[in-house]
């Protein structure tokens, strides 16, 4: 069996707003990665790096990426992932993530392959990542 028919170029998932991204968030994530640039965690830090207060680590944001996938399609097996951010995350904003299928590819025994172009909002709305993920459907899912 290949991809259902509703996973056609074109289609749009719901989109998934998630929870705000919090000092505590931040700081919890500056430790597990050991990056603890004070744009992140420092406001006067921040702001004296032209910021307008301390922002969210990137790739913070890129990881909420793969839990929006899982929601969508379960079964896919993520391939790949990039992203560019198109404008930094201010701490204690949220986020919604977006994504419409942008290629659909029959693979041999009958898996799929898609291509998702993924969008990432901020609480106003504004863009600040944009990034693809390729995806692999098994036949039998």
């Amino acid at each position: 069996m290949s991809a259902p028919s509703a996973l056609a170029v074109g289609h749009r998932f719901a989109d998934t707003p998630l929870a705000v991204l919090g000092a505590q968030d931040v700081a919890a994530y500056a430790e597990a990665s050991g990056d603890h640039n004070p744009i992140h965690l420092d406001e006067t830090a921040a702001r004296a790096a032209g910021l307008p207060g301390t922002i969210v680590h990137g790739m913070l944001i890129m990881g909420r990426f793969e839990g929006a996938i899982r929601s969508w399609l379960p079964q896919a097996d993520i391939k790949g992932l990039q992203s560019r951010f198109v404008k930094p995350l201010a701490v204690g904003d949220g986020i919604t993530i977006g994504g419409r299928i942008a290629r659909v590819r029959p693979l041999a025994g009958g898996d799929t392959e898609l291509l998702v172009r993924l969008t990432i909002a901020n609480g106003a709305g504004a863009m600040i990542c944009i990034g693809e993920a390729v995806l692999h459907l098994p036949a039998d899912g």
